[in-house]
């Protein structure tokens, strides 16, 4: 049974005997499982998994850790990608906790709602069009609302690993764990064991509200800070639009990684680096005389193949029998990837670009595409990182024209898309649509 609060200062007294050791959680409802006992899920257990869209969450959260931390994407662990995942709206094996008793007191306080909604805009060509959002907001209930004490040496005890988000510094502004106080705990099977939480309170609204304002948390901003200071939530928004399936006259388009909006001001006239992705192919283009890849062999792949990624090595023979084969060739797939620390607005990446010199070289290029609003405005690659094969091993070699930039990610994703080629090969998975075009089966 919960312990009712009915004061400010008997709130206070409270929270004074859990001065360190313990973290909070303030929810604006109790729930209790079969026994009666507090039960407080993971959002996986609650939702389930799609493993696509996880790939792709947790590659772009891998992704701008790595940009404002400099920790290495291949070597980082479950955790930390999940920090985003959980706080940016996506799910986890993990609950969410805070070291503050402010930060429990708001969520327990402030409702959590969310909505769709419609907004009919204009492309940069003045076509029609609707966008549509997931709105987020808090409302502040009238009653009680609750807050669990979770105790640290329990958790560890039961072997449940406490990550403490905050302990992860960087200079891209104000983050939303930085905000929140987080930490993360798990991973967890379906919910947080009932048996660490030491106490369990119930207290008005109004004495929360009470609570947060000497704390000088007043607004939803000061829990979730808006995008111009957080460069995670920035980078996130910042994605492609994608144009929906649905039986509509009018061209319909969600975001690329769909996120509870807090900010979903109306534009009428969308701006260029507002990116609408129609799915195309460039190769449906390629004998057209200003293709700069006319006529060269093309392997359509998922774009899930991007982000099941490694930096380890793996067979390569078959794509080494296809580059004797063909030549040149195109690895393309049907969507756009953001590099985070670009500062390129509507440039993406859309596959890679296979070549090989008179010397035997052999370059791993980024297929790039310009892609202002609607309209593929042009196409092209980067500058390549350069291999010499060696027994069906494709060595990296320091040369003259290898790309100068420090992104080195970059360049081990390019490369690592031709594991998911290889494989693809190896196990028949293409379908041959012409002499110059090769359709993964998923597609």
């Amino acid at each position: 049974m919960p312990t009712f609060i009915k004061s400010i200062d008997e709130l206070k007294l409270h929270f004074s005997k859990y001065k360190s050791g313990y973290l909070f959680r303030g929810q604006v409802k109790h729930y209790i499982d079969s026994d009666g006992r507090a039960s407080i899920p993971t959002s996986f257990s609650r939702h389930g998994c799609i493993p696509d869209v996880m790939f792709k969450w947790t590659h772009y959260a891998k992704a701008m850790i790595r940009g404002f931390s400099g920790m290495d994407y291949f070597d980082m662990g479950l955790e930390l990608p999940q920090a985003i995942l959980q706080h940016y709206g996506w799910r986890s094996f993990y609950v969410d906790l805070t070291k503050s008793s402010s930060i429990a007191c708001w969520f327990a306080s402030n409702a959590y709602e969310e909505s769709k909604s419609i907004h009919m805009s204009e492309d940069i060509q003045e076509n029609p069009l609707w966008l549509v959002h997931k709105d987020a907001k808090h409302s502040q209930p009238e009653g009680t609302g609750h807050i669990y004490i979770i105790d640290c040496l329990a958790l560890e005890t039961l072997g449940v690993k406490i990550h403490d988000l905050t302990s992860l510094q960087g200079d891209e502004g104000r983050l939303r764990f930085h905000a929140q106080q987080a930490c993360l705990v798990g991973n967890l099977n379906d919910r947080l064991p009932p048996q660490v939480i030491t106490s369990h309170i119930e207290v008005p609204s109004s004495v929360l509200k009470e609570y947060c304002d000497i704390h000088q948390i007043n607004d939803v901003s000061d829990v979730f800070p808006p995008s111009k200071e957080d460069f995670i939530l920035r980078t996130l928004l910042s994605l492609p639009w994608e144009r929906m399936r649905i039986d509509s006259l009018m061209p319909t388009y969600r975001r690329g990684l769909e996120i509870p909006d807090y900010e979903d001001n109306f534009i009428k006239r969308l701006p260029p680096h507002i990116t609408l992705y129609n799915n195309f192919w460039l190769s449906d283009n390629r004998h057209n005389p200003e293709n700069p890849f006319k006529n060269l062999v093309f392997y359509k792949l998922p774009q899930l193949a991007y982000y099941a990624n490694t930096d380890q090595p793996f067979d390569i023979s078959l794509v080494s029998e296809a580059l004797e084969r063909h030549g040149d060739f195109v690895v393309e797939i049907d969507g756009l990837v953001k590099i985070v620390e670009s500062q390129e607005e509507y440039i993406y990446e859309k596959g890679i670009h296979v070549s090989v010199n008179w010397e035997g070289y052999v370059s791993v290029s980024g297929l790039i595409v310009s892609h202002p609003s609607n309209i593929v405005e042009g196409v092209g690659t980067t500058v390549a990182w350069i291999y010499k094969e060696r027994n069906n091993i494709w060595e990296r070699v320091d040369h003259h024209d290898q790309c100068p930039c420090n992104n080195i990610l970059r360049h081990q994703l390019q490369f690592s898309l031709l594991r998911v080629l290889n494989e693809a090969i190896k196990n028949e998975e293409f379908v041959t649509e012409n002499s110059c075009s090769y359709r993964h089966k998923d597609l």
